[in-house]
């Protein structure tokens, strides 16, 4: 059996995703689509001041309402698919959940970004590509803005040559 994650947000990356994958591996009977959505962990001293139960339902309710349009794609499309959320870094905690579960593949939806980008943002892609030791399929969405494909690259250079001047004085 042909266990497919799918992390799911309301985002076009993660719907890029989706049409990949019901492209690729939804007509097949052997293949199960799961799709998960992952909630942030809430602070332990908010958790002082709110049940465990509401903030429960809290990040359920946005959990849903986050993979509504991918859930409605699925049954558009006419793929049987099952779903889940859970909380935490979304990296490991979508790793935990394939790992779970006993995917063969996890496909993500990215956005094309730039490694210097990358090197300061909390990437989900990233973190997957780095812990995973299950299959991790990327699909990206559209060309980098010209401002990340041009200007941080010379941001960094510029830098690297500041840095490298005040050094040498």
């Amino acid at each position: 059996m042909n266990k497919v994650l799918i992390p799911v947000d309301d985002s076009n990356n993660a719907l890029l995703a989706l049409r990949h994958a019901v492209t690729t591996y939804g007509k097949d009977s052997h293949t199960e689509i799961h799709i998960c959505n992952v909630q942030p962990k809430i602070y332990r001293h908010i958790g002082k001041f709110v049940s465990k139960k509401t903030i429960h339902e809290w990040q359920e309710e946005r959990a849903y309402f986050a993979a509504k349009s991918a859930a409605e794609f699925l049954e558009k499309s006419g793929v049987s698919f099952s779903f889940t959320h859970v909380t935490g870094d979304k990296g490991k905690a979508l790793h935990d959940e394939a790992t779970r579960l006993g995917c063969s593949r996890i496909v993500i939806g990215s956005a094309k970004k730039n490694t210097l980008s990358r090197l300061f943002e909390n990437s989900t892609t990233a973190k997957l590509l780095e812990i995973s030791d299950i299959p991790v399929e990327v699909v990206t969405g559209k060309t980098l803005p010209s401002l990340e494909r041009w200007g941080i690259p010379a941001l960094g250079a510029g830098a690297a040559t500041a840095l490298m001047v005040a050094v040498i004085d």
